[in-house]
């Protein structure tokens, strides 16, 4: 990589005499390349900045020196990543222009930007407390830049002259300790050269240069994978907020570093001596070269010999020893703020999904307090970081964190307590091994140190995989992403089909030409027929031409074509007349409609971290399954339906229009994706002003006032973190009450009661039937001896025998 901003300063481009790496160093002496791997940190006790910063002093110096060099500053975007179908959790500042902006599909909010975006890396969870430089919760400080065919921002020289200002003028960082190591990146389908930036053995923040695309036929092979070149050349940055700050105290850690305050009580409870102290520092400045990544150093003699170089006289058993001692509070500080965002960022603890990450942190936390003798709360422990970082959350998650750490911790403290027996089950079966350990947790909830401590208490050693929590991280945050789906037997080439309903949602009839039928299917150049979508049915109806008519039986979409399904034969180029089962078409409308002003209260009512987690609407009644993490009692019920009734009485015009998907998620920010993520560089907006607003295709009424009340039917938890909601409105909760009062007056007639009176008489049956079930088992009791009596009173023969029961 040819870098002319880096030749100009004189800077020399060299290979790393330890790893083999290009990098790039105005020394010509320097015979490594300056990385963790091959230098020990020369920062720690000697910070190289011109002074200390705190953690809100390096991110305003970092976006304020962007700002005065041309860059727009953005608001942060939420760590649970909303916007997007296939990742969970933000993992880095460029997942939020992913993959809409960096496709071309839509522009991005700046040109060129600078954002401080929190990020969740779980693939680093076992690392926590071990290398004394990884967490699972972080700040990637970051300017972007896109750059177009015909708008060029700035490319390559411009991006390391930025990152080099800001350290040197900015930081004061002297610009011989640092390095630029080349590094290949690929991720995401995309690819590019990358340069990690160096100071004094640490990465402080990575340059990527995205100009590639995945293509098995491209002309670029990149890390064993062929690529061909993006229209769009994006300049995706990241720089480690914690790790400046870090830089610019030189503390033994980073966690000493950023978490001092929340720390200090934690290490009390490990009780350090001034000596053990000291080798926590000297391991903290080689933990790099050491490759305590794997849960040992792979060279023990090695390991030693960089120890000694360090001052360290400490056998290696004992130095590991001290490693797991403080880890546990190393993982408290750094799980708790991670759990203190995701669960301000709507995470519900579940057993799927981004529910099942929190929950995996959440356990963890709690069995390393456990480590730690407790000394404070689980729930303690993640409001502290929600008050040390309040800047970035929702004042009105707070309690409602609390609340649900305090019963994640009830629930899983239950778990361990049946959790003895069914480990002494499986060590009974034979070896436990890794795969066990995983089925263990996910099928139990049991902790593999939880597993490990049963299994040596029984004299049976278990080995826990250094990386387990990786492997389950990996496992669960793969997302099955849903294809468009395509109607077999329609064929390709068909144009677009026109889409009435969305021109006027209430139109009943409609004429159109046949541009294709085959098979029960029907293709037309326009319609005003719904295709099923949203968790909306397809419409029903019928077609009528001269001569013949058909029964629309339901409606599809495939791609941008609608297919009506229909039971004959219709004639292409025939002039048909589309007829809708209106009825049925406006109980959906009802539904659909009543769905978001339902949803829109519920977060009114219990708290914004609800979320959709799925919906069908129906004809007689529909459905809403929302993340949260208990049942919903009737006093909520009563409230959340009061609040729905206020949205209908108020009249609210329900408005769907087309908006750019940019401009719509910075008006309305992410809520809009409640139903799911369309495609598209335009999406449809459907608006209950200052109620809700969502990303939706379907149809809907006009005003909140056509909806009619609405009644939640029953509720119930159809698993961990989600609770399913029955509900009807309109017409539909008319015929929902009659039914029920058709049950009512049957069962006041059977029991000869009017209804007001029902409950009590249903409750002196009951108290008759339990008092005759047990004048029945005491009748039965007396049977049993009478009958034991007369059997013991008399003689049996069997065969050649007598028998005699009773007597002398």
């Amino acid at each position: 990589m040819e870098i002319g901003f880096l030749r100009g300063r004189g800077f020399i481009r060299k290979f790393c005499e330890r790893c083999g790496a290009p990098f790039w160093t105005p020394d010509p002496d320097r015979r490594v390349c300056g990385d963790a791997e091959c230098v020990p940190y020369g920062f720690v006790g000697f910070p190289p900045t011109a002074r200390e910063y705190s953690l809100e002093g390096m991110r305003e110096a970092f976006l304020s020196f962007l700002e005065r060099e041309g860059h727009e500053r953005v608001s942060r975007y939420p760590v649970v990543a909303r916007w997007r179908d296939d990742v969970l959790l933000v993992n880095a500042s460029i997942y939020d222009f992913q993959p809409h902006v960096t496709s071309g599909l839509a522009p991005p909010p700046a040109n060129p930007l600078a954002i401080s975006q929190p990020c969740i890396r779980l693939v680093d969870t076992d690392l926590v407390g071990v290398t004394g430089r990884h967490l699972t919760g972080f700040e990637m400080m970051a300017h972007h830049a896109f750059n177009y065919p015909d708008k060029e921002i700035y490319w390559k020289d411009r991006t390391v002259e930025l990152a080099h200002e800001f350290l040197t003028s900015e930081l004061g960082v002297d610009e011989g300790k640092i390095t630029y190591k080349e590094k290949p990146w690929i991720g995401g389908g995309n690819g590019g050269e990358a340069l990690e930036v160096l100071v004094d053995g640490l990465e402080v923040a990575t340059l990527v240069f995205m100009d590639l695309v995945e293509d098995p036929n491209g002309d670029v092979e990149l890390g064993g994978k062929r690529f061909s070149r993006m229209e769009i050349r994006v300049v995706d940055t990241g720089y480690g907020l914690e790790r400046l700050k870090w830089l610019s105290d030189g503390a033994p850690t980073i966690y000493h570093s950023i978490y001092g305050e929340q720390l200090g009580p934690l290490l009390e409870s490990v009780d350090l001596g001034e000596r053990e102290e000291g080798i926590l520092s000297a391991i903290s400045r080689i933990a790099g070269m050491l490759e305590l990544e794997v849960g040992r150093p792979r060279d023990p003699e090695e390991a030693r010999r960089l120890l000694a170089s360090q001052g360290v006289d400490a056998p290696l058993s004992e130095v590991l020893r001290l490693v797991e001692r403080v880890k546990p509070a190393f993982v408290v500080v750094d799980h708790a703020r991670s759990l203190a965002l995701m669960l301000n960022d709507g995470a519900v603890p579940s057993n799927t999904g981004v529910g099942y990450l929190a929950r995996m942190l959440i356990r963890r936390l709690i069995r390393s307090l456990d480590a730690l003798g407790n000394p404070l709360e689980p729930w303690e422990a993640v409001l502290a970081m929600y008050d040390r970082f309040s800047y970035l959350m929702d004042p009105s998650m707070r309690p409602i964190i609390r609340e649900i750490m305090e019963l994640e911790e009830e629930r899983f403290r239950r778990t361990l307590k049946r959790g003895r027996a069914i480990v002494k089950r499986y060590l009974r079966r034979g070896r436990l091994g890794p795969e066990e350990l995983v089925l263990l947790y996910d099928s139990h909830g049991l902790t593999p140190d939880f597993v490990k401590q049963v299994a040596s208490e029984e004299g049976v050693e278990v080995e826990v995989p250094p990386d387990f929590h990786r492997l389950l991280a990996n496992r669960h945050s793969k997302v099955h992403v849903v294809r468009e789906r395509k109607e077999e037997g329609v064929p390709e080439g068909l144009p677009p089909t026109r889409k009435l309903y969305y021109e006027d949602q209430y139109m009943r009839e409609f004429e159109a030409e046949v541009l294709w039928s085959g098979d029960g299917k029907v293709v037309l150049d326009r319609t005003a027929f719904y295709p099923e979508g949203g968790g909306q049915p397809g419409d029903v109806g019928w077609l009528h031409w001269e001569g013949g008519r058909v029964r629309v039986t339901y409606t599809v979409k495939s791609g941008e074509v609608v297919v009506h399904r229909v039971d004959g034969k219709v004639p292409v180029g025939a002039r048909v007349r589309g007829i809708i089962d209106w009825e049925r078409r406006r109980r959906l409308m009802v539904h659909h409609t009543s769905t978001h002003i339902l949803l829109a209260s519920l977060r009114d009512v219990l708290g914004p971290h609800v979320w959709q987690a799925g919906a069908q609407k129906g004809v007689e009644y529909s459905r809403l399954d929302i993340t949260h993490y208990k049942g919903i009692s009737e006093e909520e019920i009563t409230k959340i339906e009061d609040r729905a009734m206020e949205i209908v009485e108020a009249s609210i015009p329900v408005r769907a229009f087309w908006m750019e998907r940019t401009e719509a998620e910075r008006k309305y920010g992410f809520r809009l994706y409640q139903g799911g993520i369309p495609p598209g560089r335009e999406i449809r907006v459907v608006e209950i002003e200052g109620v809700d607003a969502q990303a939706c295709g379907g149809t809907h009424l006009r005003n909140t006032s056509e909806a009619g009340p609405i009644k939640i039917i029953r509720t119930d938890r159809i698993q961990d973190g989600v609770v399913r909601i029955i509900f009807a409105a309109g017409r539909a909760l008319l015929d929902a009450f009659r039914s029920r009062e058709r049950i009512l007056r049957e069962a006041s007639s059977r029991l000869k009661a009017s209804p007001e009176e029902l409950p009590s008489k249903v409750s002196r049956l009951l108290e008759m039937w339990k008092a005759e079930r047990r004048r029945a088992e005491a009748l039965r009791e007396a049977l049993e001896e009478a009958e034991l009596e007369g059997i013991l009173s008399r003689e049996l023969e069997l065969g050649p025998w007598r028998l005699k029961f009773g007597g002398t």
